[in-house]
């Protein structure tokens, strides 16, 4: 049971990081191209939103207006890039303790970027249920937030709280290369982030610093590496790296990534990641175990995509329980910048619960200033 509410509470609180890295299919191999943050997600600079009309959405006017801010009813000035982002979402599970369909309203964030000269400051500002608290601050929620100095156009580094580099950047928190590899959603921490963002060779160098701020959380601290290369513009590979100490464990997981544009209409992510688990108290011995995610996907016209998904988690693979696998297609649509409609099916299976595969859909609107 506590696998189906994970696996619910990934989906409904999925955070500002919309992004797309099978964007390589068009030859843009670095994500910030369209983003301000260099890991991609997040706040987009004016050409990431012209792209969004361009390239992303099936319907579109000459009209400068509709791919910016608010439509162009506020014009920040040039040195300040905004963004807002409202989610909801339609549920629907079908498995041996329940039947149920739901909507549910998941986000409404802001972000702002401020550029000054080679430096950009950059936070979101949303909204979180703080349980029984009777204050609005505690409502409010900074989920990123950090400041960016880039020296010249390949090299950046950046102070703040973020997600280390680690895989493919992608928005999908639920699934396993992130959720169980603990990058699901609040799980953010304060880090220093060196990179080399070049045409070809991408190198990020993250120190991990967990959460000073708040002590009681027991987030890990270490580091982080991702090199990676941009083969002929439309295909990305790469390695990861990344050592975790926490209060009881530590960790080393290590990974292999791709981001595969065959085509113009037809791209693949593939991930594949393991673990090694140490206890520091002795409660168990060391654990070792593996996660996968594939998206293979199809763009029938632009902005109507159908895919088909597969992915895998056993964190302990001398436990047949820690098991767990899903497959299943769906359809994303952009029919006009601004607007994102993704509707998926999956056939789940957790053998912690039951050898059998259970149904879970949703279908999510995503609308962005």
């Amino acid at each position: 049971m506590r696998i189906l509410f994970a696996v619910l509470f990934g989906i409904l609180s999925s955070t500002l990081a919309w992004c797309f890295p099978e964007m390589v299919r068009h030859g843009y191999v670095n994500c910030t191209t369209c983003h301000v943050s260099p890991t991609g997600g997040g706040v987009l600079n004016p050409y990431g939103r012209q792209l969004s009309k361009e390239v992303l959405s099936t319907w579109g006017t000459g009209d400068t207006e509709e791919y910016m801010f608010a439509y162009g009813v506020v014009k920040p000035p040039e040195w300040l890039n905004m963004m807002g982002m409202v989610r909801t979402l339609y549920l629907y599970q079908n498995n041996p303790f329940f039947i149920q369909g739901q909507t549910i309203f998941m986000q409404g964030d802001l972000e702002a970027s401020a550029n000054y000269k080679k430096w950009t400051l950059d936070a979101t500002l949303g909204y979180q249920n703080p349980g029984g608290s009777n204050s609005f601050l505690n409502y409010l929620i900074s989920r990123r937030h950090f400041i960016n100095y880039r020296p010249t156009d390949e090299l950046s580094f950046r102070v703040g709280r973020f997600y280390p580099a680690f895989g493919i950047q992608t928005p999908d928190h639920n699934i396993p290369t992130k959720q169980a590899l603990g990058w699901d959603q609040s799980m953010e921490t304060y880090n220093v982030e060196a990179a080399w963002i070049g045409e070809r060779w991408n190198l990020f160098l993250t120190g991990v610093l967990g959460r000073p701020d708040q002590p009681s959380l027991n987030r890990e601290t270490g580091f982080a590496a991702t090199p990676s290369l941009a083969i002929d513009d439309t295909y990305k590979v790469g390695l990861s790296y990344y050592y975790g100490n926490g209060l009881t464990t530590s960790r080393n997981v290590e990974g292999i990534w791709g981001i595969l544009g065959f085509t113009h209409h037809l791209f693949l992510l593939t991930e594949w990641d393991l673990q090694e688990q140490s206890s520091k108290t002795n409660v168990f011995p060391t654990q070792t175990g593996a996660v996968n995610y594939q998206r293979f996907d199809y763009e029938l016209l632009q902005g109507l995509h159908f895919y088909l998904t597969q992915d895998l988690s056993q964190l302990d693979f001398t436990n047949a329980q820690s098991l767990t696998h899903s497959y299943g297609f769906g359809t994303q649509f952009f029919p006009r910048p601004h607007f994102e409609i993704n509707v998926s099916w999956q056939k789940q299976r957790s053998i912690a619960i039951s050898n059998d595969y259970t149904d879970f859909a949703w279908a999510m609107l995503n609308f962005y200033l």
